[in-house]
């Protein structure tokens, strides 16, 4: 049975900080990066979180991602901009294309920014979140390291390719739909490894083309899109948007962890553009009322919107701290120990 360590993310917060400083993070771009893995912690989305840290605490030692780098807008319009992030950490340079897209569409109704050189970009909700938060729309896609089959076939062609969107509505009801395109993500691969679980049914081939259910085979062979030939369409829609137009490289020409990570994009629109904010939230309210008063099917308590699974979580886990699996407790406090870095206080659960 897998044991957890049970850490506030007030203290899980501060350490992260802690050890992107120590191998030469600036502060306010630790401090970000810390935020975006621990609130993906908070939300359940554990493939996303702090799991990741000694992978890029690994690319930065490498070089494969520089710690401080030069992000600058290659070319901007008052809608649009290109920005290149120097091959530096993901995160960063994702949230400033992010924040260039919520002010442009603030000032002139809509926005899209496009980033390379960068390296990999974490839980793309983070992104969709914050634009929600201004009461805007938000969209945003990355595509990754190649991992993914076309559907019909058997070579790792795309990556996950992920995508998310977040529609602002009040009361606590925005949307924030956040999911790869791909049947998993890959480190929820990974994570299920850990944990010895078996995949979903016809998500993954072995190295020799045959459907498999063991993670570990899945890991040695390739991963197939969501929803057969739809997810793949998704899938290919990312990758257009990641590599062909922002200039970024392909799912099959990014190298994992480094700077040569996937293309990013991202999205802003505001409501009012095509009517009164106020019209279009209550007209959210109708949609959301509609979708969560459904009856369910048999065996289903209720019909739930898209990031509601992860809220509740999110609201626990602020009360009750953020379990984490022995392995990656492992690896941080090794970290911790290299770097002369306190550990955060913890409990044991099972």
């Amino acid at each position: 049975m897998v044991k957890y360590i049970i850490v506030s993310d007030e203290e899980l917060r501060e350490f992260s900080v802690k050890v992107f400083m120590k191998v030469g993070v600036p502060k306010a771009w630790a401090e970000n990066i810390a935020e975006h893995l621990v609130l993906a912690n908070l939300r359940g989305v554990d493939s996303h979180g702090v799991i990741r840290i000694p992978y890029y605490v690994e690319g930065i030692r490498k070089g494969w991602v520089k710690p401080e780098a030069k992000i600058e807008a290659l070319k901007e319009t008052p809608v649009t901009a290109l920005v290149d992030g120097g091959g530096g950490l993901g995160i960063v340079v994702a949230t400033k294309a992010t924040e260039m897209a919520i002010e442009k569409a603030k000032r002139n109704g809509i926005a899209l920014v496009g980033a390379r050189n960068l390296g990999h970009v974490g839980m793309l909700a983070y992104y969709t979140i914050k634009i929600i938060n201004e009461k805007l729309i938000g969209f945003a896609c990355t595509n990754a390291p190649a991992s993914v089959a076309p559907w019909g076939g058997r070579k790792r062609v795309f990556g996950t390719n992920p995508i998310s969107l977040g529609f602002p509505s009040e009361g606590g009801r925005s949307i924030v739909i956040d999911m790869a395109t791909s049947s998993l993500a890959g480190f929820k691969v990974l994570m299920m490894k850990i944990q010895n679980k078996r995949l979903p049914p016809e998500s993954a081939l072995d190295r020799d083309g045959r459907f498999t259910t063991d993670p570990e085979e899945a890991l040695k062979g390739v991963l197939l899109p969501f929803g057969r030939y739809k997810g793949y369409s998704l899938s290919l829609m990312v990758e257009v948007l990641s590599s062909a137009l922002v200039g970024g490289p392909t799912s099959r020409e990014v190298i994992p962890h480094a700077s040569t990570q996937g293309g990013f994009l991202v999205a802003a629109l505001d409501p009012a553009v095509f009517r009164p904010y106020e019209e279009y939230v209550a007209d959210m309210k109708k949609i959301v009322e509609a979708v969560t008063s459904c009856p369910p099917m048999e065996g289903v308590e209720r019909v739930l919107l898209p990031g509601e699974i992860e809220d509740r979580t999110f609201h626990e886990r602020r009360k009750m701290g953020i379990p984490i699996d022995e392995e990656t407790w492992r690896k941080l406090r090794g970290l911790a120990e290299e770097l002369k870095v306190e550990l955060p206080r913890t409990k044991m659960e099972e």
